[in-house]
């Protein structure tokens, strides 16, 4: 996936990551509620028909059987 692409989508800058000495603080996993947010996210990409919308969807599926359900 061409992470130029990524950052057009997401319209993401340097500023909207952490700073790489703040990176070891921070916990390497997502709460539940970011986990399910990501799982929203993917599937709406994954309603594509390209690529990148199959990307998608694999991962929401990879995501989807490693995290509780939200009800």
């Amino acid at each position: 996936m061409d992470d130029a692409y990524l950052d057009e989508v997401f319209e993401l800058t340097d500023a909207d990551f952490a700073a790489v000495e703040d990176a070891a603080e921070r916990l390497p996993i997502l709460t539940l509620d970011e986990a399910h947010g990501v799982l929203e996210v993917l599937r709406h990409f994954g309603k594509g028909a390209d690529n990148h919308a199959e990307s998608a969807r694999r991962l929401a599926r990879e995501l989807a059987a490693r995290i509780p359900s939200a009800t």
